[in-house]
């Protein structure tokens, strides 16, 4: 069962990065003495320690992912962010590690950069050499970042998401490790397919999008967004609260379904959970896609032990994903092996009910034969139908 909870806000939590500052002892010094000196005394001559020359430290380099700075070489530097986050999703590292300048001086740092609000961050760099350190402060600036079907980054991860209550279940571990692999291994085509092979998607562990959480618990999978920082992710819980526990094909074909959620969907016709309030069947869609991936509730077929769920963006999805001209929905092998079926039995249907239709009172024995032989190609085809994982409807 696909659906969500209301919309949920949650305080953000405040990322205090921690700042080192280096201190020089002031250089000792002895003054001449405050009393009058008697006669035939000299004076105390004043004397100071050698003065310490500050580290050199250039930030040549400053924006988010990337920290540069030239120093002396050999020196230790360390680095810390200092990054606004918002309600949902991923954080950047609070602290860069520890590493020594190169022989040119120069050190570097990149590091995972999720998707947070934009607006200006900061980095503290600190540089110990033999004799001197030196620390140097700055700000850069993390811009706004859209996030389009056409160019889609996504992580998914194992982690606890942030600001969510569930009951983690260990007999769903397995369940949950194997959703993480399949849609990790098959969500990029699967997007692809969805949206009618305009649309990417990479799954990228350090520069994401949106990260997507798979939790070995019983709930409603959600995609999440706070409206006052934009901020954004998903929870996949692998057994439905409702439904129970799902297969690993249909946990794809809900991450699939909570991405749509990005941009879908809004208006008259949806509601405040964002699905459409009613079904319009879609041209070239079949069976359990034909009216797409995004309706309240979205309609799983079971055929046998196989349960299928939508995988195909609608017409109207699709300009809700931001596409304006999109080819017809591929043919799917199934459906079209089934409407292949569906005309060998229209056809076959049509000649037996023309002998039953001529001879009323009975079939004479010259036709007979033939007359069974089309009734039982005929059931054969039938069973072939039926054993399809496909509704042609």
């Amino acid at each position: 069962m696909f659906g969500h909870y209301p919309r949920r806000f949650a305080l953000a939590a405040a990322l205090t990065a921690l700042f080192v500052a280096a201190c020089a002892m002031p250089p000792s010094a002895t003054g001449p003495d405050a009393s009058r000196t008697g006669e035939g005394s000299s004076p105390v001559v004043g004397s100071a320690g050698p003065a310490i020359t500050p580290l050199p430290i250039s930030v040549t380099d400053a924006k988010y992912g990337l920290l540069t700075a030239r120093t002396a070489p050999g020196a230790r530097c360390q680095a810390s962010l200092r990054v606004g986050l918002g309600v949902y999703g991923d954080a950047p590292p609070d602290t860069l590690p520890g590493q020594n300048a190169g022989a040119d001086g120069f050190v570097t740092w990149t590091y995972a950069t999720p998707r947070v609000p934009s607006g200006t961050a900061g980095y503290t760099l600190r540089c110990q050499g033999d004799n001197a350190s030196e620390t140097k402060t700055g700000n850069f600036t993390i811009p706004t970042h859209p996030i389009v079907a056409t160019a889609l980054t996504v992580r998914v991860t194992t982690d606890v998401p942030p600001s969510e209550q569930f009951n983690p279940d260990p007999s769903l571990v397995p369940l949950r490790d194997s959703s993480l692999a399949k849609i990790k291994a098959t969500l990029a085509t699967e997007w692809k397919s969805a949206t009618r092979g305009l649309g990417s998607l990479v799954v990228d562990d350090r520069s994401a999008d949106i990260t997507m959480f798979v939790v070995a618990a019983r709930g409603t999978s959600v995609h999440r967004r706070n409206p006052a920082d934009d901020s954004q992710d998903i929870v996949i819980y692998v057994s439905d609260q409702v439904l129970g526990m799902r297969t690993v094909e249909n946990n794809v074909a809900v991450a699939l379904h909570e991405l749509g959620h990005i941009w879908c969907c809004y208006g008259p016709d949806a509601n405040d959970t964002g699905h459409w309030t009613t079904k319009l069947a879609s041209p070239g869609l079949y069976g359990v896609d034909k009216y797409g991936l995004m309706t309240d509730p979205v309609t799983c077929v079971s055929f046998g032990a196989v349960l299928s769920c939508p995988n195909r963006f609608s017409d109207r999805e699709m300009v809700a994903l931001g596409f304006t001209n999109f080819p017809p929905p591929a043919p799917d092998p199934c459906i079209t092996q089934s409407l292949s079926l569906q005309s060998e039995l229209n056809s076959l249907g049509t000649q037996i009910h023309a002998i039953e239709a001529q001879y009323p009172r009975g079939i004479p024995a010259a036709i007979y034969d033939s007359y069974v032989a089309m009734v039982n190609q005929y059931n054969a085809l039938v069973s072939r139908r039926n054993a399809l994982p496909c509704d042609p409807s």
